[in-house]
Order: C-alpha cells, then structure tokens, then sequence
C-alpha cells in the first residue's frame, strides 16, 4: 500500500506541532513568568540650565514582570526611571508623570509614585560667611579661647526661593571632654531665619576645617620658693642658711599647676670651691599659659666654715 505525499507529511507535521507545545509547556513550567520589585534611582532629563526642578523623588519603586530566567540578570541600575522636562518653564506642574524604560521583553507592571507634583524655580547662586557653633561641655576648668574656619565662606545653588530663604551657614564643633585645642572636618548646614534647616541646595564646600583652639582657666595664687645648691664649697667651708626674698611666688596661672605644684623650683646656685657668702639674682620660672607678679628673686647662701 503506497502512501500519498499528503499522508507521508501528515505525521511529521503532528509532531512538530506536538513537540512546539510540549517545548511551551516545559519553559512555562520551568521557566515561569515572575515579579519582583527593585528602587530606581530618578533622572531629570532635557532642563534649562538656567532652572532647578524641586519635589522630584530621588527613587521610585518599580513592580517588573519577567522570565525566572532574565531575573537572575536584571539589576535596579539596568531599569531607568526619569522625569522629561523639554520645554519646561518655572511654575507648578501638577501629577507629573515618571517615565520608566526596562530592558528586553520586560514588562512595567507597576511605578510608585507613578506622579508627582512639580515645582519648577530659577537657579540661583548667593555666598554666606561660616559661622561655628560650639556645643558641649569641656573638660572642668576648660574652655574655648578661637575658633579659625577654612574656607571662611560657603557658596549655596538651587532654587531662588530656597536661596531667598538661606539666612547663614553653620558649623556644629563638638567639645564635649575636650582640655586640649584640635582641629576636625565639620559638615555644613544652611539654615534660615528661624534656625530651621534648608534642604535641597547645592553646598560647597560641604565640609571645611574647624581649628579650635582650647585654654585652661587660671588663676592667682601663691607657691613658697624652693632652692638648692650643686657643687661643694672650698675645703674647709659648707653651706650654711639659704635666704629668699621674697619667699613666696604670686603666680597667675592654669588651676592645674597648682593641683601639681607645692613649691616654686628655681635653678639650683652652684657653690663649687665658694669660701664666701654669695648673693645673686634668680629667674623665676614663669608656668605655661601663666605670669609670675615678681620676676625674680634675691638668694643669698652663707658659706660658714666647717
């Protein structure tokens, strides 16, 4: 029995078919369509130069539906989201719209928020001094004497209402604990009239060096005078009475030194091969940070003999 050409390719042609389903039926099955949500970064595109777009979201959450397979490959950074400005004057623009683009068969199942509204103002640019705010509480008996910032002026950009609004900038320094003077990188804030923070502007710099400088307290008191000899007296002699005028030091001085000082310590007087009295002017040494009221002093050393 002889087959016709229609009934030889009859059965190859049922197969194809049957084996197309079976292949749709496998991927469906094992390579099923998905979603998954990733937060895009949003781009403003096609602006003026000469204008600054406010309220526009930074991210934007996007629901994408795709092959189990392709998800393994998309990234947030492969989708795009933005906002097309072409044409665009200053004013409010109402529910505008964000765009978002996807890679591939990819499909947009959902964009939150899929609207904003828009304010669109000039750019504007205005320079204010630094100003340091100190907070904190330093280490007893310790407080600031200057502070030096560098640069000493900050230059703001952005939208001209927020600009109007920028009344100064300020740099926060910390000194709790502090006894001794540092310098630190310190960020800077804008702020209005009212102290309120200003946000959505261009700072630069956004960090500048903070020198401050720390001094102790002082205060006046009085140390008695302390001093000692070197060398031995010529053969036969010793030293005899020490006498100090004035005995006691009036010192002005950081609270410290006198939490660790008893006594005035002048250079020792060498006396080597002295067979007389010797009587001469002492320096007295003056504290850091501090003055001394009488700068030096009269010692005289009775040499006796032996």
């Amino acid at each position: 029995m002889k087959y016709t050409r229609y009934e030889w390719w009859l059965p190859k042609l049922l197969c194809l078919i049957a084996a197309c389903a079976l292949w749709v039926y496998v991927m469906n099955e094992q390579n099923p369509m998905v979603e998954n949500m990733y937060t895009v970064p949003v781009e403003t595109r096609n602006l003026d130069r000469s204008l600054v777009a406010t309220n526009v979201p930074s991210t934007v959450k996007v629901k994408v539906r795709m092959s189990r397979s392709d998800m393994i490959y998309m990234r947030a950074d492969n989708i795009k989201a933005y906002v097309d400005l072409a044409g665009i004057t200053d004013g409010d623009y109402p529910n505008t719209l964000i765009h978002v683009s996807v890679p591939g068969d990819e499909t947009v199942v959902s964009v939150t928020p899929k609207t904003f509204d828009l304010v669109v103002d000039t750019y504007a640019v205005k320079t204010l001094p630094a100003n340091v705010q100190i907070f904190g509480t330093p280490e007893a008996n310790f407080s600031v004497v200057s502070n030096k910032v560098t640069p000493d002026t900050i230059t703001i950009a952005g939208s001209s209402s927020k600009i109007a609004k920028a009344d100064r900038a300020v740099v926060s320094v910390n000194i709790s604990g502090k006894n001794k003077s540092f310098t630190e990188f310190d960020s800077v804030n804008i702020l209005d009239a009212d102290g309120n923070t200003v946000t959505g502007l261009d700072i630069m710099p956004s960090q500048v060096k903070v020198a401050v400088k720390m001094k102790e307290e002082t205060k006046l008191g009085n140390l008695p005078i302390k001093i000692e000899t070197k060398g031995e007296p010529a053969k036969g002699y010793k030293v005899g009475k020490i006498t100090v005028t004035p005995p006691v030091a009036t010192l002005t001085a950081p609270i410290s030194y006198f939490e660790n000082h008893r006594t005035v310590d002048l250079d020792p007087i060498d006396v080597t091969g002295a067979s007389k009295d010797i009587q001469t002017l002492v320096n007295v040494p003056v504290p850091t940070g501090g003055s001394v009221a009488v700068p030096k002093v009269t010692v005289k050393i009775e040499i006796d003999e032996a």
